[in-house]
């Protein structure tokens, strides 16, 4: 439903659904919806609640867990984590149907901020939140900035709307847009930790805590990609202009993501670098203006990286383990082996995990329709580097272990999310349409 130009105002759109709309008084004017709720903004949406539900079970299960590092973890009260969480997942699905710039920067800092504040309560010196304050001070000021030139340049905070305002503007206001654009996409960037704004991912993931990395790649990265689906879809008019910096982010990530990733040596930080590639992998099909093709692979990765983390989980409740240490975990835990390969295999784009598979062909499909082969190739390519840095883990779970070790102690709730997650992607390979929508090939 939208407003009319009769004089209705309206907070949150939903089609046909007239009881949203608020007849105005008269002498006010009538202004867009600012959360305009689709079908895709609803898929973003679950994600960020479904991963929320993830942590907030990975935090009651430490309740009564004693602590192995004192001077390490701390533990803040139960009502201040889930309200911290709450706010978090509240951003995060206030981004997905966000319909102007306020709402849009507001909600993306409450989906970042709130995970700055629990890493520092349960963290010490060495959890990384340094890290995370300085990306999102540093992120939040550019998009204050890329906001500015965005007004300067339409008159309006209106994320919809511009193609119409683009047809009569002359080159100095398309200029001006296009560089607020590309302002935005460089703040998201660092969210999504884009190269060149990804350093703090590496660094923070294997520090922060097995919750607060959970947040990060699963409800921030949702956030951070449903406002980088919002500024593309909305700047759809300028795209051309902004082609180059999309596709350049997006290439350099997908390579360089993948590159470094084959020399972690530990789970976290391996997942860390598999987000860069990732994050370049949600941008590409973005590059062609196709945002569904963004949503369902972004729906991929969100479940696949949830299941493997929390297989990490069950395994290690601090996530304090090395790839080494999964050598033989088939014969060990054949359950949580499953889950992981399975969620490996998916990230990895190959059999049996072939709604990964099919999100990479989605995502290549408009780039190869729009000609955009300097685009697709290199994507091509970090595919490739991709196979060997996912099946450089599976090879470790299927082989059999050097020396008989005795089947580690596993987390019952983590386990338990473990199976879940695993039997969600087991789901979407049957039925891939359930996270790629009507577009899977």
């Amino acid at each position: 439903m939208r407003a009319s130009g009769g004089g209705e105002i309206s907070t949150l759109c939903l089609p046909g659904d007239p009881a949203l709309a608020v007849t105005a008084p008269p002498g006010m004017v009538a202004s867009e919806c600012l959360l305009r709720v689709s079908q895709s903004g609803a898929l973003l949406q679950a994600l960020a609640a479904a991963a929320g539900l993830v942590v907030l079970v990975l935090l009651a299960r430490e309740r009564g867990v004693p602590s192995q590092d004192d001077d390490r973890t701390h533990r803040p009260d139960p009502g201040v984590e889930v309200a911290l969480l709450l706010a978090t997942v509240t951003g995060a699905s206030a981004v997905a149907v966000a319909h102007d710039l306020g709402t849009w920067l507001v909600g993306l800092e409450l989906a970042t901020l709130p995970i700055v504040a629990l890493a520092v309560l349960r963290g010490g010196r060495d959890s990384g939140a340094m890290q995370l304050v300085t990306t999102s001070v540093v992120s939040f000021a550019v998009a204050v900035l890329g906001c500015g030139l965005w007004v300067t340049a339409t008159g309006s905070l209106r994320l919809g709307g511009v193609a119409s305002w683009a047809a009569g503007q002359d080159d100095g206001s398309r200029a001006i847009l296009t560089l607020g654009v590309v302002m935005l996409l460089a703040a998201v960037g660092f969210k999504l930790s884009l190269v060149p704004f990804h350093a703090w991912a590496p660094a923070t993931y294997p520090r922060a805590g097995l919750e607060v990395t959970m947040l990060l790649a699963g409800v921030s990265t949702v956030a951070a990609a449903a406002a980088l689906v919002a500024v593309a879809d909305g700047a759809a008019s300028v795209r051309d202009a902004a082609i180059p910096a999309f596709g350049v982010l997006a290439v350099v990530s997908m390579i360089g993501g993948a590159v470094l990733a084959l020399g972690a040596q530990d789970p976290l930080r391996l997942i860390a670098w598999s987000g860069v590639t990732q994050g370049g992998w949600v941008l590409a099909p973005l590059v062609a203006g196709d945002t569904a093709a963004a949503v369902g692979y972004l729906a991929v990765y969100v479940v696949a990286v949830v299941a493997a983390l929390a297989v990490v989980a069950a395994l290690s409740t601090d996530g304090a383990r090395r790839l080494e240490d999964d050598r033989g975990l088939l014969r060990r835990r054949p359950v949580h082996a499953a889950v992981l390969t399975l969620a490996l295999l998916t990230l990895a784009g190959l059999p049996p995990g072939v709604a990964g598979l099919l999100a990479k062909v989605l995502a290549l499909r408009p780039l190869a329709e729009g000609g955009l082969w300097w685009v697709a190739l290199p994507a091509v390519v970090a595919a490739v580097i991709g196979l060997a840095v996912y099946l450089r883990w599976v090879a470790l779970i299927l082989l059999p272990p050097e020396v008989a070790t005795p089947p580690e102690r596993t987390e019952r709730a983590a386990s338990a999310l473990a199976v879940v997650t695993g039997l969600v992607l087991l789901a979407a390979t049957v039925f891939p349409v359930m996270l790629l929508g009507t577009g899977t090939p």
